[in-house]
């Protein structure tokens, strides 16, 4: 074997203690740590000193900071007659035989060493349960709880990791099924703990937590937020220090937790118990270690002297030979348990007392030995549903909100029923009432009340009936059912008024009215061209037909109402009907068409955009569209959680927004009832929280929602005061109705957005024309169609008037 170089990155420290027993020889003991557990040296050198009888003690500290072990600064005249190793020695002090610093003739350990570790050469009794002792003792009480298959929680810092490898090697030869896996050392990592415990309810109930201490409360939390601590849930907890303070996820959950005690109820006599009462194990090792020396300290002395001569120095250390005839065969009890050791220094003895803890008490159901477990059968009572909420009558705590909670309104009568309160909440309420069978009586509050925290301190409530978002600023305050609903935010303004801005003349809208009048006089104009010119051009029509080169009735074909009539036809891209026959009319005519082929384009390209032009209400659908304009204003409640969001973040379109808030805060940061009663009388858009959706879409027809989808979701649930012992019971209920459907109905019942009588959904797609937008074309028609019919009846009028007259202005009879 190769012995590394160096030394670990703690300081080794040698604590020295000289003790004087009632057999007056000075015994000298050394401690080995890393530098911390506090506590437990300070309770050590209590024990010295308590059991020192003549008081006769001397401490001093060698440095370890030097690259030589530290055990070559002990005098050789006065070498260690013990060493109590609470942390591994450094590998220059293990390495070799005759190069090695002389070690004390007995060593007490209070780990379990790697296997790789150099042996030392001293007799070494180790205090810690071997790893195969630790893996029977868990496979003898998981098998006596009628377990065939366990998923295996741990990390590396427990004191069972040492018995990782025996576990494995145990597991195969009982045909034992056992899942593992590492937890994170960071207990903070949450999504990483999530991740495990997901597969830990795809495997099965059974579950062997070997971690550490620290962990422990961490790792049940996150179990019963995912509903792994349930009646039906069976947990080992292997850590030897862990509280019942740290087990209070698991106190109204239903859950049977299996605590293990390696040490008795009752503590010896001697030694000094810590104020509080509270003793690690670790520090019980220590004290049973000190008193351990103590009782040795005359074979110690005697053993020294003998090995100070190279002659009787141990060649090999055989365990059975070396330790058979130095220990007696017992030895006394101590905080851990019985203390003594077999002939090869190993724990012997061992006893663990099986806890179960269910519903915050705890009782002792068995006891483990060397030959096996004892008292399980007759004292483990197989779990069953324990049912806190049957026959209970809850006092529950309201706030209104809709449509979670709400007053009812009167009926024509006045009447409203049985309660005169509704909602979403109430209905599941009654709904786990007859699953459950328990009854209720409901108290409104109102936001003055204070805090949930506060209501829920005040003892008076078991539960409320307020939807509250599961965020880590309640984590420790009060306690969450399982998510019921998501929740979040979403952009609403006053619905746009489409006439308010249109006419039956909107048609006209994509010219101004200067450009209008220009057009009628350019028309205007152009005709009085055409017509000087027909009347006055050698050329045209008129001239041509005086000298019989055409029809006398095409004389008048240039005539200054056929030259607008014509001006008009060409205007309206219907062709001019009477044209020039001189160049100087061609030249006019062709001017006036390429005047109305960039006229009439222009026309319709504006049209076209005045007519689907979008407003704020189609054309903003999510927050890049909110932040991609400049023509609306927009804010919200300077309090939520999502403007510090928005300022803090360094994504588009976060940051737009939020650059935006903070620049205008004085003007768009009001209170919630501000911003809504602003964003209702129009010209403003609300980041609004879904706390106003229910009153927009069935009471605020004025109102229009603009986003399809929430953003910055979060959950909502039941909140229930710390500890409550109907939390669990509740959320199993939740579960099975969600199971069965259920709960989808009454989500439907009062989610469904089509039911509001507000709602309009996307029936008005972005580019499609309604009447309105050309309404005004149609009256021009029939004005025109109106004109016509009046102009036929005078134009039938005068024919008649003119034929009449015609027939009285006849030809006279010639006279006689």
């Amino acid at each position: 074997m190769t012995c590394p170089s160096g030394f670990p990155p703690w300081s080794v420290i040698i604590f020295l203690a000289i003790l004087c027993g009632c057999h007056g020889d000075r015994t000298k003991l050394g401690v080995v740590h890393d530098g911390g557990e506090k506590d437990v040296l300070v309770a050590m050198t209590s024990s010295v000193k308590g059991l020192n009888s003549s008081k006769d003690l001397i401490n001093f500290q060698i440095d370890a900071r030097s690259r030589d072990c530290p055990l070559y600064q002990v005098p050789i005249q006065e070498p260690l007659h013990a060493l109590i190793l609470m942390a591994p020695l450094p590998s220059s002090c293990t390495c070799g035989v005759a190069d090695g610093p002389q070690l004390p003739p007995v060593i007490v350990r209070m780990y379990q060493p790697d296997p790789d570790t150099p042996a030392l050469r001293s007799r070494v009794l180790d205090m810690f349960p071997s790893p195969e002792q630790l893996a029977t003792m868990l496979f003898d009480v998981m098998e006596a709880l009628g377990w065939r298959e366990t998923y295996m929680l741990y990390n590396k810092r427990s004191e069972f990791y040492s018995c990782f490898l025996a576990m494995l090697n145990e597991a195969a030869s009982r045909m034992f099924h056992l899942w593992s896996q590492e937890i994170p050392a960071d207990k903070e990592d949450g999504d990483g703990l999530g991740a495990i415990l997901y597969d830990v309810s795809t495997a099965g109930r059974n579950v062997l937590l070997m971690t550490s201490v620290d962990v422990v409360e961490v790792i049940l939390d996150k179990a019963a937020d995912m509903l792994l601590l349930t009646s039906e849930s069976r947990w080992i907890v292997t850590s030897f220090d862990v509280r019942e303070t740290q087990l209070r996820s698991a106190r109204s959950s239903g859950a049977h937790l299996t605590l293990l005690r390696p040490f008795p109820e009752t503590d010896p006599s001697w030694g000094r118990v810590p104020p509080d009462g509270q003793m690690s194990y670790r520090m019980r090792l220590v004290l049973d270690a000190v008193k351990l020396v103590t009782s040795l300290s005359l074979d110690l002395g005697t053993n020294s002297r003998r090995s100070h001569t190279v002659e009787s120095a141990p060649k090999s250390m055989n365990c059975r030979s070396g330790m058979r005839n130095y220990l007696s065969k017992d030895i006394f009890s101590g905080f851990s348990g019985h203390v003594s050791f077999d002939s090869c220094g190993k724990r012997k003895n061992v006893t663990v007392f099986a806890h179960e803890y269910v519903g915050g008490k705890s009782k002792q159901v068995g006891t483990w030995t060397l030959e096996g477990t004892t008292g399980f059968q007759q004292k483990w009572q197989r779990p069953t549903d324990i049912q806190h909420l049957s026959g209970r009558h809850l006092r529950v705590y309201g706030r209104q909100n809709k449509p979670f909670f709400m007053k009812k309104t009167a009926g024509k009568r006045g009447e409203v029923g049985s309660t005169p309160y509704h909602g979403y909440l109430l209905d599941l309420l009654e709904m786990l009432a007859t699953r459950l069978n328990f009854t209720w009586d409901i108290t409104v509050g109102s936001r003055g009340d204070g805090s949930m925290k506060k209501i829920f301190d005040s003892g008076k409530y078991d539960m409320a009936l307020s939807p509250y978002s599961l965020r880590p600023a309640y984590h420790g305050k009060i306690e969450f059912s399982i998510p019921l609903i998501t929740r979040g935010y979403f952009l609403t303004m006053k619905k746009p008024n489409r006439l308010d801005k249109q006419g039956i003349f909107q048609f006209m809208d994509p010219f101004s009215g200067e450009v209008w009048l220009s057009f009628v006089a350019a028309a205007v104009g152009v005709s009085l061209a055409l017509a000087a010119n027909g009347r006055l051009n050698p050329y045209e029509w008129s001239k041509a037909a005086r000298r019989g080169e055409v029809s006398g009735e095409e004389a008048g074909n240039l005539s200054l109402v056929n030259s607008l009539w014509s001006i008009y036809g060409a205007a309206v891209s219907q062709g001019q009907e009477f044209l020039p026959r001189s160049a100087t009319g061609r030249v006019i005519a062709g001017t006036w068409w390429f005047f109305i082929l960039v006229i009439i384009a222009s026309y319709t390209a504006n049209l076209a955009a005045f007519l689907s032009k979008t407003s704020a209400d189609r054309s903003i659908r999510s927050l890049a569209d909110l932040a991609g304009q400049t023509d609306v204003p927009y804010g919200t409640y300077k309090g939520y959680t999502l403007v510090k969001f928005l300022k803090k973040s360094q994504e588009e379109p976060f940051k737009t927004i939020g650059r935006y808030l903070d620049k205008n805060s004085d003007e768009v940061l009001l209170e919630s009832g501000q911003s809504f009663e602003r964003a209702a009388k129009g010209d403003y858009i609300f980041i609004s929280p879904t706390t106003y959706e229910y009153e927009i879409l069935n009471e605020r027809c004025d109102m229009v929602i603009l986003t399809e989808e929430y953003f910055f979701k979060y959950q909502a649930a039941l909140p229930f005061p710390l500890g409550s012992p109907y939390r669990m019971e509740i959320n199993l209920a939740l579960m099975n109705m969600t199971e069965t459907g259920q709960m989808d109905l009454l989500n439907n019942r009062w989610f469904n957005k089509k039911k509001y009588k507000c709602y309009t959904g996307s029936t008005e797609s972005d580019g499609v024309l309604g009447l309105e937008n050309l309404n005004g074309i149609f009256y021009y028609l029939m004005l025109g169609t109106g004109v016509a019919m009046l102009a036929s009846c005078l134009e039938w009028l005068h024919f008649r008037c003119k034929k009449s007259g015609s027939r009285n202005d006849g030809p006279s009879e010639p006279a006689s």
